[in-house]
């Protein structure tokens, strides 16, 4: 953990004042200094950071069944992305990634191979 984190922590632990802490540590805002806090505590492993959607989509594991099937549920198809049944999408491989691509309405596409 960094120097500047562990000195907050130990400056807000003993009840020293935001104005004293600020003077000490350069810091310009009050917001600033509640900022370098929460950073201090989750770098400190006190708190657990706040993870945005995007992370939390990321944080998604599918896994291949033995049958060699990915199982994509209503909740991440339909009701997060606006997919309805009887959409028809292409597969296709780019670099390590699969890509899912809708198929235009009224544009016939041969099979994928």
């Amino acid at each position: 953990m960094r120097e500047e984190a562990k000195k907050i922590i130990e400056m807000v632990k003993k009840g020293i004042p935001d104005k004293e802490i600020m003077k000490e540590l350069g810091i310009q805002t009050g917001a600033s200094l509640k900022r370098m806090y929460y950073n201090a505590l989750v770098e400190a492993g006190k708190i657990k950071d706040i993870l945005t959607e995007r992370e939390v989509e990321k944080k998604r594991t599918l896994s291949i069944t033995k049958r060699g099937t990915i199982l994509l549920g209503k909740t991440l198809l339909i009701d997060k992305f606006g997919f309805k049944e009887g959409d028809k999408f292409t597969v296709s491989k780019r670099k390590d990634s699969i890509v899912l691509r809708k198929e235009k309405e009224g544009i016939l596409s041969k099979p994928p191979e």
